[in-house]
């Protein structure tokens, strides 16, 4: 499910565009989507992107144990 997860922060603007796309929204076409995703992330505390990285590495480090368990058990 992380994977998932990084994987639609990595292809969020591509997302954001074109749900906009689809709106046909004269006012959400106009938007830079790029400049405003970063202002979003930005507004968070910087201690989010340090717990995120945190996050990343014991879901990825842990199923990387898991798997190496099952198979050598």
């Amino acid at each position: 499910m992380n994977a998932a997860i990084v994987h639609s922060n990595r292809t969020a603007e591509e997302s954001v565009e074109a749900a906009f796309r689809r709106k046909n929204d004269p006012e959400l076409a106009r938007l830079q989507v790029a400049p405003f995703l970063k202002a979003a992330e930005n507004a968070f505390p910087r201690w989010v992107r340090t717990q995120t990285r945190i996050r990343n590495t014991v879901v990825f480090a842990g199923s990387a144990l898991a798997i190496a368990a099952v198979t050598l058990a």
